[in-house]
C-alpha cells in the first residue's frame, strides 16, 4: 500500500481554502439577489411602532432600500426592517 501521509500545513491551507470559498459564495448570492416588491415587503409610507426605513440596516439614503424595489421614505416601513 502506498499511503500519502498529509501535512498539517496542508490539511490547515485546504480549510482556508474552503473556508475563503464558502465566503465568497455568500457574497455572490448577496450581489445578485433580486429586490422584492412594495407589495411583497408590506411597505407603507408611514412609521410602524416607532420603526421607520431611516433606523433600518437596509436604508441607503436618501431614497433606496436594499431588499425592497423603488424608492422609499425614511419614514415609512415594511415587514423586512431590521434595527441598525
Amino acid at each position: 500500500m502506498d499511503e500519502k501521509k498529509v501535512s498539517r500545513r496542508s490539511m490547515l491551507r485546504g480549510a482556508v481554502l474552503v473556508a475563503t470559498g464558502s465566503l465568497a459564495a455568500g457574497f455572490i448570492r448577496v450581489a445578485n439577489a433580486q429586490k422584492m416588491s412594495k407589495a411583497d415587503a408590506k411597505y407603507q409610507d408611514t412609521p410602524k411602532d416607532g420603526q421607520q426605513c431611516s433606523a433600518c440596516v437596509y436604508f441607503q439614503a436618501p431614497d433606496k432600500c436594499g431588499v425592497v424595489e423603488g424608492a422609499v421614505k425614511p419614514e415609512g416601513w415594511c415587514a423586512m426592517y431590521n434595527k441598525k
